[in-house]
């Protein structure tokens, strides 16, 4: 293997040592773009916030579907009805994990409003796959449905919360079950997974909603909460350790 010395990050990376409590920085590119960089042990990620997460503009647009929805658009207008080919749709099944890679992240910062964006921007994907994809392949990416779609609709829950607005709350959460059990079914037991426990996970969450505003029981209801907290953390769990520390934030 050939050394090269030329391209060493060890400046960059001993000028912002890891901490795992200090991990992640938003800077500005030079072109005024808004960036989120995370420090990892051994590196640094970095994603775009605006457009695609890697930067790159498809056919100078701001990602995929913008491209393939003019394509849809214009097939359309032809008379036509657009296919997707292989290729097409590892494109956008591509393009759909670098949105799910900034989204997850996004959640755990409680940036809610960026995550609707990113998860409509891959349900919007999956409508598309759903429509035009008739590989069996297409079930690699659409056995997530239920999970993106979870994630879209307790992201707009807690936007809600957050203006102390707890009907609409949870009015986002069923119309979010009701999406997830009225979608057409894939065969694959991931599909039937998230499905049953994204189902599950909202309803308990429309139930934690009630009781944190109810007047009975809220003092008690803070320390298992509070507990919860400590077991998902303990777990990894961090899309729910999410979800409690801001739900914790309306007892303070």
């Amino acid at each position: 293997m050939e050394m090269r010395r030329s391209g060493n990050l060890s400046n960059i990376l001993n000028s912002w040592p890891y901490d795992e409590k200090n991990n992640v920085r938003f800077i500005r590119n030079e072109d005024g773009s808004e960036i989120m960089q995370i420090r990892l042990p051994l590196g640094i990620e970095q994603y775009n916030l605006n457009g695609r997460p890697d930067g790159q503009k498809p056919e100078g647009g701001d990602n995929l579907l913008e491209v393939y929805r003019r394509r849809e658009q214009a097939t359309k207008e032809s008379g036509g009805v657009l296919i997707l080919g292989d290729e097409d749709f590892r494109s956008l099944r591509e393009e759909s994990l670098l949105y799910y890679y900034r989204y997850l992240i996004l959640f755990q910062l409680g940036y809610y409003r960026r995550v609707v964006h990113d998860t409509s921007h891959n349900l919007k994907i999956c409508l598309l796959v759903d429509r035009y994809y008739q590989s069996d392949e297409r079930k690699e990416l659409l056995q997530y449905r239920p999970y993106i779609r979870r994630i879209n609709a307790i992201s707009n829950a807690m936007i809600y919360l957050a203006e102390n607005r707890e009907d609409e709350a949870i009015e986002t959460l069923k119309r979010g079950i009701a999406d997830i059990e009225n979608l057409p079914h894939i065969d694959s037991q991931v599909f039937e997974f998230e499905k049953s426990r994204s189902i599950r996970l909202m309803l308990d969450v429309i139930r934690q909603v009630q009781t944190i505003h109810s007047k009975v029981g809220k003092k008690a209801f803070e320390e298992s909460l509070a507990e919860e907290l400590g077991r998902a953390v303990a777990t990894e769990d961090y899309e729910r350790a999410a979800l409690i520390r801001d739900q914790l934030k309306h007892f303070k």
